[in-house]
């Protein structure tokens, strides 16, 4: 049964209740590290910066490796980092959602799992790649198609990232457009965020990746096992 983009919401808010300044922290470190840029865009941006700075600084070539290099390096680190922080941030929302013990400490909680992340990454870079070099449709449609790749590969460690692709496109089935419609749901309170020069967002971030976190317990099945267990709760 599809619970629509209002129930999550509503889901979300309960959640929420009562850990709004955890779940803020959690956003804010999330966002610092990567967590909400794409592999796509990132890589986009970075080469984007790249010939910035060839352009600007090719008249200064004693500054222009130094800055390049530096520039690499944070890249990198960030490019690696908000993967497997991204998966912590996972476990916080599933954490929330399931009122078991939580805290920011869950955002390292991943860091073990580096390679299978950097996989995914890299495969999910050329999958979109190859949609949008296509067409446009397609490119959309793979990126609904693989949008559970991190919740699998955080709830199943013994997922190789073939095995976490293929299980995301299964239960991806008949919901991308739901999918789609809790994400656009949220323009509305992005577009405040931006109004309010970013203040917002640290709000919203933690609303709607909690609502999304309530779409993969629905369409897993996970909210059947996993909802009112008593273990481990607050």
């Amino acid at each position: 049964m599809k619970l629509g983009s209002g129930m999550y919401k509503e889901i979300a808010r309960d959640a929420l209740k009562g850990n709004w300044m955890k779940a803020i922290a959690a956003g804010f470190a999330a966002g610092w590290l990567g967590v909400f840029s794409s592999s796509f865009l990132f890589i986009a941006g970075y080469v984007l910066v790249a010939v910035i700075l060839v352009y600007f600084l090719e008249f200064l070539p004693g500054f222009y490796p130094i800055l390049f290099l530096g520039t690499t390096i944070i890249a990198l680190i960030y490019f690696f980092i908000g993967g497997v922080i991204r998966l912590g941030y996972i476990d916080f929302n599933l954490a929330l959602l399931d009122r078991r013990k939580n805290g920011i400490y869950r955002l390292g909680s991943r860091m073990s799992d580096w390679w299978r992340v950097l996989c995914a990454k890299i495969t999910l870079f050329f999958a979109l790649s190859l949609g949008y070099v296509l067409l446009i449709a397609p490119g959309i449609i793979t990126k609904y198609s693989y949008a559970m790749v991190p919740y699998i590969l955080e709830e199943r460690p013994d997922f190789t990232v073939h095995e976490a692709f293929k299980a995301s496109k299964q239960i991806m089935k008949k919901h991308k457009w739901e999918l789609f419609c809790l994400r656009f749901s949220f323009i509305g309170w992005y577009i405040i965020g931006i109004l309010t020069l970013g203040i917002g967002l640290i709000f919203i971030n933690p609303y709607r990746y909690a609502a999304e976190a309530a779409f993969y317990n629905e369409i897993s099945g996970r909210a059947e096992a996993y909802y009112g267990r008593k273990e481990d709760r607050y």
